[in-house]
């Protein structure tokens, strides 16, 4: 797993710690699943920024990419690296 990767997945893993506290639902999601794909929309823009690419509004694709799978949050955090390619 390359670098940036690996700071997306600490990044995931700090915000994944706040689930007991984020149980609610909120329409259709579970309060949780919302932030934490929030956190790593803002990850994901503010390596944009740095790297002088414009920000995504969406990083859903990459959330879809990894659900279901055994390693979901390695495997989301790569694709969020991914977007920053």
């Amino acid at each position: 797993m390359n670098r940036l990767a690996e700071t997306f997945q600490k990044v995931l893993i700090e915000a994944q710690k706040l689930r007991p506290q984020k149980s609610r639902w909120i329409g259709t999601e579970l309060e949780w699943v919302i932030y934490e794909r929030k956190v790593m929309l803002d990850a994901v823009n503010a390596e944009r920024f740095r790297r002088g690419l414009p920000p995504v509004t969406d990083i859903g694709a990459a959330e879809r990419c990894a659900m279901g799978h055994i390693d979901y949050t390695e495997k989301f955090a790569l694709y969020c690296a991914e977007i920053c390619q």
